[in-house]
């Protein structure tokens, strides 16, 4: 009988696969079920060994089961997923699980069992009553004509159409019976873009996200791996479905830092659609109004095309923004009076107005007036939020949630007051100012209940005058018809942070605020409340012109060598000891000082330095070369296994962070 050894990962934060046997063949990519330790998990065969390791011995050699005819990965999904492990030097048998429906991840009883249906799509032609422009029919017919791995970016301004492009592509390769992969940064962002394609495609459309049941997500993957759904739209979790005949894929908002997972498998779903296309030789589109850096220094060096599209649809003026200057305003709960007296003007003409704050809850300080306690997380260096809609103190960090103090734990004092602004305040600020007008709050809370979305969305369109009130998620790709102004708060808190990426970040998110704006009318505006109206990137922004900023964002960055012209990693480590941390991150420093091509700074804290009781230190790894900073951890790995220090805390690579802190 023939015995056949094969390498498996499972699920746990080891760098390694096991050896285990079968007396049959099992392909690459399937599930199986092993005994690891005392317990039966499930793993995922990753070779076939033509020898095994001398130092294990035969005998004790374990069985691999297999579960499914199916494979859970084919080649090309399978060669994506093991240069990820491999690039973000992450346990390979982690970053397979991150891509399994949960209920594979956890039920061996559960099949992948072939779906026979097969659904035939039509285009509804009806919906396609209206011209293209020049532009966008430029860019249809140039994307067109790639064939195989060449990628490119769509820089289309706010309004200028984008999502019709998306639609005309893939109706071209539907009608060649292809698959097209759709990535959104957000949630919130996939009801208005499904029925875009519910009205253009007749057949199902698939949608992938966190949101959706385990059972929902796993019929949604067995459909699209057996052909039955050709057009899927989910976010970064969606990355690595099995599409049937895979032609394109297209990431909207590809700037977006929603993209990067940044708890457990840290990767970028943009980054992972690049080398998946070019693992299965399509095309991808990077779609957005603000590209990233990253990506505009591609262009520059000719390995991404670029596409433009830089008139809105309705031939209608970008709004204008203005810099409203507050430091002798009088300030109504953080709005100043001209830009309530701008409201109140545009919701007199039957229009809508928005008012982003990127903070969410009632109040973010809750501080005695006698002794100066403040309301903090027990488990995080993290203040504690007020929610005044469920009367709770929230941790934004770990999501604990306390009860409100009606006296000082520290002096007994009832003198506990609120600091601070966040939508639900600015929500009743306006109620109490506008009181037959709707108020329309969107943000994680608002959102979160199943359906809440869609109802949001019907308000919104429904409403004549309104004010809509939201974080960064009314900042992402929405369309509201009749928003002719913008408020903007905070904005202030971007011009003067410290990261390296702040004026990249602030300007997307400024710009993309403002594209909310003025779909429909020449005489949008925007104001950006301010203390600094003389900031020089501030008199960038207000020009809207994203080009000229990122231009001297990627000039600057160059002299710098900072990213995208140098590869950055972060050291991070985590422990209930902060000593434990701090004398790992010393150690791997030390040894790093004999790189004379790696720049290591540190150890920092990171921010915030403690969560879920777990207090949290980065050392930062710089290199001009990916390659070079690759073959540095590598030899780190190689060196932690040693180290006892390394026993007493959990530590990770953050490779390409976005956030530096």
């Amino acid at each position: 009988m023939n015995i056949f050894y094969y390498d498996i990962a499972v699920n746990v934060p080891l760098r390694k696969c096991f050896t285990y046997k079968s007396n049959t063949k099992i392909p690459v990519g399937t599930r199986v079920q092993v005994s690891f330790g005392t317990k039966k998990v499930l793993g995922i065969v990753i070779r076939k060994l033509k020898k095994i390791n001398p130092q294990i011995k035969k005998n004790t050699i374990k069985d691999a089961i297999p579960i499914d005819e199916h494979k859970c990965f084919d080649k090309s999904t399978f060669d994506s997923v093991l240069w990820a492990s491999e690039y973000y030097h992450h346990p390979i048998g982690e970053v397979f699980f991150s891509f399994i429906p949960t209920i594979l991840r956890k039920d061996a009883s559960k099949k992948i069992t072939r779906i026979k249906t097969k659904i035939n799509y039509s285009i509804n032609e009806a919906d396609k009553s209206f011209e293209l422009n020049d532009e966008q029919k430029k860019a249809i017919n140039n994307i067109s004509k790639i064939k195989g791995f060449d990628p490119s970016l769509l820089y289309g301004v706010t309004g200028s159409g984008k999502t019709e492009v998306y639609l005309r592509l893939t109706e071209n390769y539907i009608k060649k019976d292809k698959s097209v992969l759709i990535l959104v940064p957000e949630i919130n962002l996939t009801p208005q873009l499904i029925n875009r394609f519910k009205n253009r495609f007749n057949g199902e459309i698939g949608v992938f996200h966190s949101n959706l049941t385990p059972k929902k997500r796993f019929e949604t993957w067995l459909k699209s791996k057996f052909g039955v759904i050709k057009i899927v739209i989910g976010t970064r979790s969606s990355i690595m479905m099995p599409l049937d005949e895979l032609g394109l894929i297209i990431v909207d908002e590809e700037h977006d830092q929603s993209y990067r997972q940044s708890e457990g498998f840290k990767f970028s779903a943009r980054d992972m659609a690049i080398k998946r296309s070019q693992i299965e030789n399509i095309p991808l589109i990077l779609g957005s109004a603000t590209p990233s850096l990253q990506t505009l220094k591609l262009v520059s060096e000719k390995k991404f095309k670029k596409f433009e599209i830089l008139k809105r649809t309705d031939g209608k003026s970008p709004p204008k923004l203005i810099a409203l200057d507050i430091n002798n305003s009088e300030l109504i709960e953080g709005i100043a009076e001209e830009s309530m007296t701008a409201i109140e003007k545009t919701i007199s003409k039957g229009e809508q107005a928005l008012v982003f704050i990127n903070r969410r809850g009632f109040a973010p300080l809750s501080e005695c007036a006698d002794c100066g306690w403040v309301a903090s997380c027990k488990l995080c260096d993290s203040n504690l939020v007020f929610h005044k809609s469920k009367n709770r103190l929230i941790c934004h960090k770990c999501e604990s949630v306390f009860k409100v103090s009606k006296a000082c734990p520290e002096c007994n004092s009832s003198k506990i007051e609120t600091h601070g602004l966040g939508t639900e305040k600015i929500e009743e600020v306006l109620k109490s100012k506008f009181v037959n007008i709707p108020i329309i709050r969107f943000d994680h809370d608002s959102t979160k209940r199943k359906g809440s979305l869609e109802e949001i969305y019907s308000q919104i369109h429904e409403s004549r005058a309104a004010i809509l009130v939201g974080t960064q998620m009314l900042t992402k790709g929405h369309d509201f018809p009749r928003v002719t102004m913008c408020v903007i708060l905070n904005a202030d808190n971007g011009l003067i942070s410290p990261e390296l990426n702040a004026i990249e970040k602030i300007s997307q998110q400024l710009i993309q605020v403002s594209g909310r704006a003025g779909r429909n009318n020449n005489l949008a505006k925007v104001i950006i409340q301010t203390r600094y109206p003389d900031d020089l990137n501030l008199k960038k922004i207000k020009t809207g012109n994203y080009k000229l900023i990122a231009d001297q964002c990627l000039e600057n960055s160059k002299l710098k060598n900072f990213p995208p012209y140098s590869s950055i990693c972060l050291l991070r480590c985590t422990s209930p000891n902060s000593n434990n941390c701090l004398n790992f991150l010393n150690r791997a420093h030390q040894i790093l000082k004999s790189k004379n091509k790696l720049n290591a700074i540190g150890p920092l804290p990171s921010i915030p330095s403690k969560v879920k009781g777990n207090s949290r230190f980065h050392l930062v790894l710089q290199s001009s070369t990916k390659t070079y900073l690759n073959r540095v951890l590598k030899f780190l790995i190689n060196e932690f296994e040693n180290w006892p220090e390394a026993k007493k805390i959990k530590w990770s690579f953050d490779i390409d962070p976005y956030d530096m802190s």
